[in-house]
């Protein structure tokens, strides 16, 4: 073997080592733009849940205070005003209770059709009771 061929053969190793080092550095570079870009989805979805609970917070403050009025509308009728949240569908639900006997005078919206709608979505899908 000659030296042309020797250092033709070391070029040859050092162009294809080169090659190899760029194609791994452009591999780390692709991966590390997906593992920011997923980073970057998980924030914006953290995000949007905190925004989300702020929202939730709110309304249920702007809740107590509409329950509130309303229990002082209802003092001389001696009934009072509760809500609860439908467990399925997460509607609001109010009822109207009579203070002497505790009877359920009056249910907006009523728990049986909030039962029969949640019943219907869980038929064709749209409800999940497994999750």
């Amino acid at each position: 073997m000659d030296v042309n061929s020797v250092q033709n053969n070391i070029k040859s190793v050092e162009l294809y080592t080169a090659s190899n080092d760029v194609s791994q550095y452009s591999n780390n570079i692709e991966n590390k733009d997906i593992e920011h870009s997923n980073i970057k989805a998980v924030e914006k979805s953290l995000e949007n849940q905190n925004n989300q609970e702020k929202r939730n917070e709110t309304s249920k403050k702007q809740l107590d205070k509409a329950v509130m009025k309303l229990n002082k509308f209802l003092e001389d009728d001696r009934t009072h005003a509760e809500y609860s949240v439908h467990k399925e569908l997460g509607t609001t639900m109010i009822k109207i209770i009579d203070d002497d006997t505790k009877e359920v005078i009056l249910e907006l919206p009523p728990k049986k059709i909030l039962d029969m709608v949640a019943s219907m979505c869980e038929q064709v899908g749209l409800i999940d009771k497994k999750a």
